[in-house]
């Protein structure tokens, strides 16, 4: 990559949470008094899937509801655009995490491999992935504040996350609609609470009474 820069990127990968109550960080307070942090009612998480490339050019980031082989495949349409935009192939680091060593992302890193390649980084192993230390700055400049609403929640992510730098920003916006509403989980549309003439799947053993089991024996 050193040889021909105009050719390849080098890409390091990885995804975080980043929730509604503020990030705890390092603040100024009166000496003897304890500083309080406004806390959501409710606390909410959203996941970001992102990488920084190794020479500065630039990053690619999704902000999504979820952290699974979906999302991951979001991810890899940004870079989708990416390539065709630069013309360049890519090296992409990222450690083995479910999203991606499942069959679904490893099939989709496969379709790419004409110009994606995947370095496994070693298990547990942080400090080899500069983009572990994004995150920490991301939270302390974007999250170290309650958020009026779900929106600017978001807004304030994407904010954050155009901060970080970079010559080619590729920032995907995926959150979808339900949690903007404040779900938690996509509604299934069917009503709350147990549904009528719903049937227990297994037949229940009937219910006896075991008033002596531990009484003495009589004499």
């Amino acid at each position: 990559m050193a040889a021909e820069p105009e050719r390849y990127e080098l890409h390091y990968q990885d995804e975080t949470h980043v929730e509604t109550n503020p990030y705890l960080s390092r603040a100024w307070h009166r000496r003897g008094e304890q500083p309080t942090v406004p806390a959501a009612g409710t606390n909410r998480r959203l996941t970001v899937f992102g990488s920084t490339e190794a020479l500065g050019r630039g990053r690619v980031e999704v902000v999504c509801a979820g952290q699974d082989s979906t999302c991951f495949g979001w991810y890899l349409e940004g870079l989708d655009a990416r390539h065709e935009a630069t013309g360049r192939e890519i090296f992409l680091a990222i450690d083995n995490g479910p999203c991606h060593t499942s069959v679904v992302s490893r099939a989709a890193l496969a379709a790419r491999e004409d110009w994606l390649h995947v370095i496994w980084l070693a298990k547990y192993s942080p400090e080899l992935n500069p983009k572990e230390r994004e995150w920490h700055t991301l939270k302390r400049d974007a999250r170290g504040h309650l958020a009026p609403s779900l929106r600017a929640f978001v807004d304030g992510i994407l904010a954050g996350l155009r901060q970080l730098g970079g010559e080619r920003l590729d920032i995907l916006d995926r959150v979808p609609d339900w949690f903007l509403a404040g779900h938690r989980k996509e509604p299934t549309g069917r009503p709350p609470g147990r549904p009528k003439g719903a049937k227990d799947s297994y037949t229940r053993a009937p219910y006896r009474k075991h008033k002596d089991r531990n009484l003495p024996a009589a004499a």
